[in-house]
């Protein structure tokens, strides 16, 4: 009788990954998983802001930027407080190279600062307002040195506003030497900043839901509005 002849069996089993692979690939996964956990608690953040000053948007202006700048400040009191190299900050009166810069602002942000203007009797140069107003994030360096400065800047280099700044101001904390913020002399990377990012996306959410513009744009529309609003509220008068 003839014997089949003898097949060999094909091993089909693969041999392990390197445990070197096998920890790698858990590292991976690990940091992915984090990564997407740190993302969606960031976009919760986000939504929860984006709701709160959608609930409040149509509320007097001054009021709510007020709120909104109590919020912040307590975002960084707090992330301050809990941050190692929170005590680095440099910031200090009269370092004033970051008010010869652009900023933006919401519209509520503008009215406060119209009102805090006139309670103090502090007259805006209007024409200046103007000139800057031509000028983009990308172009505000283009202007005349003069041009560039804060319209609340003071000459003694304090904010005649400080009590009443936005939002973009109160979070833009470095841990550089201040003159090192000077942008004819140094290039921005130059400048190390102290990070809250809840107080980051706090302020992304306002620009958001109330709208952005660089400062001088929005106080001249506010200003605007004002001048509409009197003459509407004239001619009410009148037909009475």
């Amino acid at each position: 009788m003839t014997r089949p002849p003898h097949r060999t069996t094909k091993n089909t089993t693969r041999d392990p990954p390197p445990a070197s692979d096998a920890g790698s690939a858990r590292s991976t996964a690990n940091r992915k998983a984090r990564d997407e956990r740190k993302e969606a608690h960031l976009r919760g953040i986000m939504d929860r802001y984006t709701e709160q000053f959608r609930a409040v948007g149509n509320q007097d202006a001054p009021s709510v930027a007020r709120k909104v700048h109590i919020a912040i400040d307590d975002v960084l009191e707090r992330d301050r407080k809990e941050s190692a190299n929170s005590g680095n900050i440099r910031c200090r009166k009269g370092c004033a190279h970051c008010c010869h810069g652009p900023v933006e602002i919401w519209p509520h942000e503008a009215a406060l600062l119209l009102e805090t203007a006139r309670a103090a009797g502090m007259e805006l140069d209007q024409a200046r307002l103007e000139r800057q107003s031509q000028y983009t994030m990308d172009t505000w360096r283009q202007q005349p040195a003069a041009d560039r400065a804060c319209g609340f800047l003071g000459g003694d280099g304090r904010c005649k506003v400080y009590e009443f700044r936005p939002n973009a101001c109160r979070k833009l904390l470095v841990v550089t030497d201040p003159a090192l913020c000077d942008a004819d002399k140094h290039p921005p990377a130059s400048v190390g900043r102290w990070f809250s990012w809840e107080a980051e996306i706090l302020e992304s959410a306002a620009l958001e839901v109330f709208g952005a513009a660089l400062m001088p744009r929005s106080l001249l529309a506010e200003l605007r509005a004002e001048t509409l609003d009197a003459k509407a509220q004239s001619r009410k008068e009148n037909h009475k």
